[in-house]
């Protein structure tokens, strides 16, 4: 199975020719295309988040439009830059979020694969936020099909994120994220996960399975610190999976 990633497009309605509203959507577009020219199409397409900047009705208009070009089935989560009810509107996700629920958390099966999507923003920050009715959600869904290979794909990455001995997380507080991996534990179905929302690439495991968090699609948006090589001007992720795990993910270039 082959899963294409793209995350924090942040895209904005242009108001005029220049700047980086048109960089942003450029990106995108040329992404899209990409994707649609691999040799082999992916099974699915995931967006980890942050899809418009302001989170406003004519962003996800836009946003939607050239996604929908996508030759492959696409499913998004929301980022903490993204608003419930005009993003659910405009993808047509009502039939999914439940009767007063007031986040974004569903599963779709891909071949042999399941694919969840969590609702990590909060409405006061835009630090990542997992309290009890997210994570009851989550264990729920988990729960329908213990058997399943499952992919969770979120915004904030609920790991560690420094390098050094002091931690560092983009949650409210790190309850929250000890809570998550204690969940997982209960589900050792969960063989991978897809995050976002640093801006940069970063690599971690929550019981033994591989985190994987990409850098924004736009080189404008990329926060990279240590590298070798200059980031590409657009780039998505894509991830294989062979015998219920993840193989190999590999960066694809769009220059």
């Amino acid at each position: 199975m082959f899963i294409a990633q793209l995350t924090d497009t942040h895209i904005t309605v242009p108001t005029n020719h220049d700047g980086d509203c048109n960089t942003k959507l450029d990106a995108l577009k040329k992404c899209v295309a990409a994707i649609n020219k691999l040799a082999t199409l992916p099974d699915a397409i995931i967006h980890t988040g942050d899809l418009a900047h302001n989170g406003i009705v004519e962003e996800y208009k836009i946003t939607k439009a050239i996604m929908d070009t996508l030759q492959a089935p696409y499913f998004i989560t929301k980022g903490n830059r993204d608003s419930i009810k005009p993003l659910i509107q405009e993808f047509s996700l009502k039939n999914i979020q439940r009767e007063k629920q007031n986040f974004l958390q569903y599963s779709v099966d891909v071949l042999d694969y399941r694919l969840v999507a969590v609702d990590t923003s909060s409405k006061d920050s835009n630090l990542g936020m997992l309290d009890f009715d997210r994570l009851a959600n989550l264990d729920k869904i988990l729960a329908e099909k213990p058997n399943r290979p499952t992919l969770i794909f979120m915004h904030h990455p609920p790991v560690n994120l420094s390098q050094t001995e002091q931690h560092f997380y983009e949650y409210e507080n790190s309850r929250m994220i000890k809570n998550f991996r204690d969940l997982m534990v209960r589900h050792p179905q969960v063989i991978a996960y897809f995050c976002g929302h640093i801006h940069r690439s970063f690599k971690s495991a929550i019981n033994l399975a591989p985190l994987i968090v990409m850098p924004p699609l736009c080189k404008t948006l990329n926060r990279e610190k240590k590298t070798k090589d200059l980031p590409p001007e657009v780039a998505f992720y894509l991830h294989s999976f062979s015998n219920n795990r993840l193989v190999e993910t590999e960066a694809i270039s769009v220059n």
